[in-house]
C-alpha cells in the first residue's frame, strides 16, 4: 500500500499545470521601489488634493495613473523617478498607454493620465519631495500643460492673510504703485488739461511720465513705440505721441481714473469723489482708497483687451499665477519663460502631433497655429506680470509670489472676472474687508454708493 502523503493528487496535477504556464516578468527594484514611494504619500496627497478631488477615490485613481505612467517609463527608458520625472520622456510614456487602448478612449486616456501627472508633480513640489531641479521642474510644468493656466481646471483658495491696519499701510506706502499714484496725484494738483479723449497735452506727458518713474515726452507725429517688457526701458527719453503709450503712466492714470481719484471732464481732470481719502485722517479710508487702486489697476491688467491676443487666454493665465502666488505652491518664473520661448519644435517634437500621418495637411497646420498662439499668449502674460512685478502687486524673483498686502486686493480683482467666479469662498478679517463698489472707468461714483 502506498504511503499516504497527505496532500491531494488533484491539487499536485494543477501545480504540474501551473509549472507550465510561464512566469509573469517580474518588475525591475527600481520601479518597485518608484510605487512604494507613490503609495506612501496617498494619506498626505489626498488631504493637501482635497479642494481639487472631492472625492478621496479620485486622488487615490490619480495616484495610480501615476503609477502606471512610471511603468510606462519605465519600459521605455529603463529607468524612472517617482520624484523627479523627466519632461522629455511624459509624451513617448503616454502615448505608450494611449496606443494599448480602445481608439475610443484614448483621448480620454490623454488627459486624464496628463491631469493627474500635472496634480502629482505640483504635490511634489508644494510638499518639497520634489528631488529634481528647478529648471527640471520648470520643463516639466511646460510639457504637462500650456502654461499655469492649463496647469489645473480650478484656482485655488485664496487664504487673505490678517494684517493690523498698521501692517497694511506700511506695506502699501513701500509698494512702487502707491508711491508714484502719491506723485501723480500731487502733480496733477487742482487739475490739468486733457484732450477730447481723456489724454494729458503733450507737453505735460514730460512732468507726468516723471512722477510714475519714466522718461517720457510728448512729440507730435511720434511714432507708437514698440510693445516693452517691465523694467526694459530706453537709454534715453520715450518719445510718444500720446500719454497712452507710455509704460506704467497710462496703467496707473486708468487705475486712478477708475478707483475715483482722479476725474476726467471734457477738458480738464481734476481731483475724482475719492481723492479726499487718499490723505485721509483716517487709516481706514486711506487704506480704502490704496486698496481699490490695485484693484482697480488688476481687473485693468487682467481685462486687457489692448493685445491682438485672447483675453481670456492671457487674463487666465496672469490670474493663474496670481492665485497661486498667494499659496505655498507658486508658479516658478522659469516655467512662464520656458513656454513663452517655446520654439516649434519644442513644442512638437518629432514624434509629436505636428508629424503625425494620421492628421490632414489643414490639422497640422492648425497645431502649428495653436502652439505659435500659446508661446505668444505666455509672452503677453509674462509682459503683463513684469508690469505688476515694478509696482509692486507681485514678487517676481525665482517664482511669482503676491505680498501678503496684495492678496485681498487680488482676491477682489478676480471678483470682477467672468473667469473666476466665487474665487475665493474664504472668510476674511474685518480689518482687510472693504465694501468695494465697481471699479468706475470714468471717475463717477457707481450707483450702488
Amino acid at each position: 500500500m502506498a504511503k499516504k502523503t497527505g496532500r491531494s493528487k488533484t491539487r499536485n496535477k494543477n501545480q504540474r499545470h501551473l509549472k507550465a504556464v510561464p512566469s509573469a516578468p517580474k518588475m525591475p527594484l527600481q520601479l518597485v521601489l518608484n510605487h512604494r514611494v507613490v503609495d506612501s504619500m496617498a494619506v498626505e496627497f489626498i488631504q493637501w488634493s482635497a479642494a481639487e478631488f472631492r472625492d478621496p477615490a479620485e486622488a487615490f485613481e490619480c495616484l495610480e495613473l501615476v503609477k502606471v505612467f512610471l511603468s510606462a517609463q519605465h519600459a521605455i527608458e529603463g529607468s524612472s523617478s517617482a520624484t523627479a520625472i523627466a519632461g522629455e520622456g511624459v509624451e513617448a510614456a503616454v502615448e505608450s498607454i494611449a496606443s494599448a487602448l480602445d481608439p475610443e478612449h484614448a483621448d480620454d486616456a490623454f488627459d486624464d493620465l496628463y491631469f493627474a501627472l500635472e496634480s502629482y508633480v505640483r504635490f511634489l513640489k508644494g510638499t518639497g519631495r520634489w528631488t529634481g531641479t528647478e529648471g527640471a521642474y520648470a520643463e516639466l510644468q511646460a510639457v504637462l500643460g500650456s502654461g499655469p493656466a492649463a496647469a489645473a481646471p480650478d484656482h485655488p483658495d485664496i487664504v487673505v492673510p490678517r494684517l493690523s491696519d498698521e501692517e497694511q499701510e506700511s506695506a502699501f506706502d513701500a509698494m512702487p504703485l502707491i508711491r508714484r499714484a502719491s506723485a501723480l496725484l500731487e502733480w496733477v494738483g487742482a487739475g490739468k488739461e486733457v484732450t477730447a479723449t481723456g489724454a494729458l497735452r503733450l507737453k505735460d506727458i514730460e512732468p507726468a511720465a516723471a512722477a510714475v518713474e519714466v522718461l517720457a515726452r510728448g512729440k507730435r507725429g511720434a511714432k507708437r513705440p514698440a510693445t516693452e517688457s517691465a523694467g526694459e526701458r530706453p537709454d534715453g527719453p520715450l518719445e510718444v505721441g500720446s500719454m497712452f503709450d507710455v509704460p506704467v503712466l497710462n496703467e496707473v492714470w486708468s487705475a486712478l481714473v477708475g478707483a475715483g481719484l482722479i476725474r476726467l471732464g471734457s477738458t480738464r481732470a481734476v481731483p475724482g469723489p475719492e481723492a479726499a481719502a487718499w490723505n485721509s485722517a483716517e487709516v481706514g479710508e486711506r487704506l480704502k482708497a490704496r486698496r481699490m487702486l490695485a484693484v482697480v489697476l488688476l481687473v485693468g491688467v487682467l481685462s486687457s483687451s489692448d493685445a491682438v491676443w485672447d483675453v481670456e487666454s492671457v487674463g487666465g493665465t496672469v490670474l493663474a499665477v496670481l492665485t497661486y502666488g498667494t499659496t505655498e505652491d507658486p508658479v516658478p518664473v522659469a516655467q512662464l519663460e520656458a513656454l513663452a520661448s517655446m520654439e516649434l519644435g519644442e513644442a512638437f517634437p518629432d514624434h509629436g502631433i505636428v508629424d503625425d500621418p494620421d492628421l490632414s495637411d489643414a490639422s497640422q497646420d492648425e497645431a502649428r497655429l495653436e502652439a505659435i498662439y500659446a508661446s505668444y499668449a505666455a509672452m503677453e502674460a509674462r509682459r503683463s506680470l513684469g508690469l505688476l512685478a515694478e509696482l509692486g502687486l507681485v514678487d517676481a524673483d525665482t517664482h511669482y509670489r503676491v505680498p501678503p498686502v496684495a492678496v485681498q486686493c487680488v482676491d477682489l480683482a478676480a471678483g470682477y472676472l467672468d473667469t473666476a467666479d466665487e474665487l475665493s469662498g474664504a472668510e476674511e478679517p474685518e480689518s482687510n474687508v472693504v465694501a468695494l463698489h465697481a471699479p468706475s472707468r470714468t471717475g463717477r461714483p457707481s450707483k450702488d454708493r
